[in-house]
């Protein structure tokens, strides 16, 4: 999303948001969603040349998405976020 929602985590005009990623629960552990996230930087700077940023959120009781993130490439940027069901750490992947 490039919508006024990615202003709640990152200052960075263009910047875009990562909300949604699943993998069916029979499909898990099958490395699909390491190799789509692997796709994800060239596939932003091919469809959305303006971005330098990639920027979501993780629910901090989510440790195998949280590691999923940091071995493709995203960072902890030290920000927190309470949401719905608890605190969610703000990652980020520059493009």
């Amino acid at each position: 999303h490039s919508t006024e929602r990615v202003k709640e985590y990152s200052d960075n005009p263009k910047a875009m948001l990562l909300t949604a990623l699943s993998v069916n629960h029979a499909k898990q552990g099958k490395g699909y969603a390491k190799q789509g996230m692997l796709l994800l930087s060239d596939f932003v700077k091919s469809e959305f040349p303006n971005c330098d940023e990639i920027v979501l959120v993780v629910n901090h009781k989510n440790l195998p998405a949280q590691q999923l993130y940091l071995k493709v490439g995203f960072q902890d940027t030290g920000k927190r976020k309470i949401g719905p069901i608890g605190e969610q750490f703000i990652m980020n992947l520059s493009v």
